[in-house]
């Protein structure tokens, strides 16, 4: 019952990542990945992932702080250290519990050095990836899925984002590129 009620609550909080894939707003991407960390930090609790509990119960109020445009570098480093010790501390599943600490810790340092929407999906498909990885050796098959799903989304947006530019590009330029 409990693997259920975590697909569940997973699978809601997926939806709020593809959300944050596709949005062209810095502050909207972390908006979203607010109430993601939220709900997955919960659905964690039904996994028995007591890892995943911490680093994104600790992830949530990070997205809140750069959402609010509040992330300094103190802050940052902050995050990070409780990242590290609360994820170690509370790791029950050896080197896979260990996914979400380094998966969070490469998004809170990304979230302060990355500003711009195009290098933030780049980090959020890192990230993405490594979530998924966790997620299915958690028997979190919903997140899992979603986050392949997600991953494909985020590389689809870049292309995307790519081609507009080179489009934006020629267009500036004469066509002629």
């Amino acid at each position: 019952m409990f693997l259920i009620i975590g697909n569940i609550l997973s699978f809601i909080a997926a939806l709020f990542t593809l959300a944050s894939c596709w949005t062209k707003k810095r502050d909207n991407v972390f908006y979203y990945q607010f109430v993601e960390c939220s709900v997955l930090a919960v659905a964690s609790y039904f996994f028995g992932a007591y890892a995943g509990i911490t680093t994104l119960a600790i992830s949530a109020v990070r997205n809140l702080t750069v959402a609010r445009e509040k992330y300094t570098f103190p802050v940052m480093i902050v995050f990070t250290a409780l990242v590290v010790i609360a994820g170690v501390a509370a790791n029950n599943r050896g080197f896979i519990g260990l996914i979400p600490v380094i998966a969070t810790v490469q998004y809170t340092v990304c979230s302060y050095t990355i500003k711009g929407i195009k290098g933030t999906k780049y980090s959020i498909a890192a990230n993405v990836f490594m979530w998924f990885v966790y997620s299915f050796a958690i028997f979190d098959i919903s997140t899992g899925v979603t986050g392949v799903i997600n991953f494909i989304c985020v590389i689809v947006s870049l292309i995307k984002m790519n081609n507009d530019e080179k489009v934006l590009a020629r267009s500036t330029a004469g066509g002629k590129i």
